[in-house]
């Protein structure tokens, strides 16, 4: 909680002798909670910038390609481990099943978690049954349809986050 106080101090200060530069621009502890964390980098940020500090976008900008490289450093371990057995996979070592659920869906193979399941809703909102209530056949074929997008969308879902296909 104490960190709170300190950033309000500092805010405070800012407020009133604006041309002053706080005693420290960061502070030295950490809360341990990656999340604090990243707010508490994040506020720093928004007040630096608001003072015109261009240190404080550098940070921005190296934490933002550090993350990058770190999704895409585990977006490789996933792709390396697609799990299943060998036999299952093509010849580029991804499971066809799971290329085929990203082609369902309409998306690259390896693409990121938050923009299949974008994609995803998007597509079930469009073939979702209750879309088709006045026509029977269409509302089978929007069934299956919907079916197939959930089945895809598990598959890529159990995938990212275990590392295993499900059988």
């Amino acid at each position: 909680m104490d960190q709170f106080f300190d950033r309000f101090e500092r805010l405070f200060k800012s407020w009133v002798a604006p041309g002053e530069e706080p005693r420290s621009a960061r502070p030295t502890r950490r809360s341990g909670d990656p999340d604090v964390d990243a707010a508490m980098d994040e506020l720093d940020d928004f007040l630096s910038a608001a003072r015109g500090d261009d240190a404080a976008a550098e940070r921005e900008r190296a934490r933002r390609a550090a993350e990058e490289a770190r999704r895409r450093a585990e977006e490789a371990a996933r792709a390396r481990t697609t799990g299943g057995s060998t036999s299952r996979n093509g010849a580029d070592g991804r499971d066809p099943r799971l290329v085929a659920a990203y082609e369902y869906l309409g998306l690259p193979f390896g693409t990121p978690a938050d923009q299949v399941k974008a994609k995803y809703k998007k597509l079930l909102l469009k073939h979702h049954p209750d879309r088709h209530a006045g026509n029977p056949e269409n509302i089978k074929k929007a069934t299956e349809t919907s079916a197939r997008i959930n089945e895809s969308w598990r598959l890529i879902e159990t995938w990212a986050t275990t590392g295993r296909i499900p059988d």
